[in-house]
């Protein structure tokens, strides 16, 4: 997803590693186009006490999900609910990228991140290097919203998406990197029914247990 400058080192106490429910919301709206339910989500997350940031961060991703119409639209609605002006961010050149990128793509892919990136190049060359460079170096590794929160908001994405591939992979990069299996079930959940076929099939595929309910039940 580096040597142009020394970057100063990231300061997780300002990036929230939780991903709420209104959070979710608002990447699912984004992701699917439906304006009203993002409203509501951006105003739940500012009465919950969210940082705007975490807002913004999950609009830029959605780019990598849902293309740049979506994220447009999902920062439009951020700021017609809850009116700000964000920075520009200053995060170095295409060597900070891959370097960061491949830090970051380590942690979620573990020990299938070589034959992965092996298989993005077969798909494509330039995408394996877009999906290093741009997608973990560039959006996913920027300040403003921890690992575990991103991953916890790509599952959900990804499940409201019916990406079932990409699904299983984050559902085990977001173990990986330290995000509690109720979490990753919540994110899941908010993306696709518990009865929902491809979740479930997700979920065994990943974790080789059946999908329950937060309460146990199947």
């Amino acid at each position: 997803m580096q040597p142009s400058r020394t970057l100063r080192p990231e300061r997780r106490r300002s990036a929230p590693d939780a991903a709420p429910a209104p959070l979710l919301r608002f990447a699912i709206a984004g992701a699917r186009g439906d304006a009203a339910t993002g409203r509501r989500a951006a105003q739940s997350s500012r009465a919950a006490g969210a940082p705007r940031r975490a807002l913004e961060e999950i609009g830029l991703m959605l780019v990598l999900y849902a293309g740049y119409p979506a994220a447009f639209e999902a920062l439009r609605v951020l700021n017609d609910v809850w009116p700000g002006r964000a920075r520009r961010t200053r995060d170095g050149g295409p060597a900070d990228w891959r370097r960061r990128g491949v830090a970051l793509s380590r942690r979620v892919y573990g020990p299938v991140h070589t034959r992965l990136l092996a298989a993005v190049r077969a798909l494509h060359p330039d995408l394996a290097v877009w999906m290093i460079e741009n997608g973990y170096g560039r959006v996913l590794s920027r300040r403003g919203l921890g690992v575990r929160a991103r991953e916890l908001v790509t599952i959900a994405v990804l499940a409201a998406t019916r990406r079932e591939r990409q699904l299983v992979s984050h559902l085990l990069g977001a173990a990986r990197v330290g995000a509690p299996r109720t979490a990753i079930r919540r994110a899941l959940l908010a993306g696709a029914a518990v009865g929902d076929a491809l979740a479930r099939r997700a979920w065994r595929t990943a974790f080789g247990t059946a999908l329950t309910r937060p309460s146990g039940r199947p």
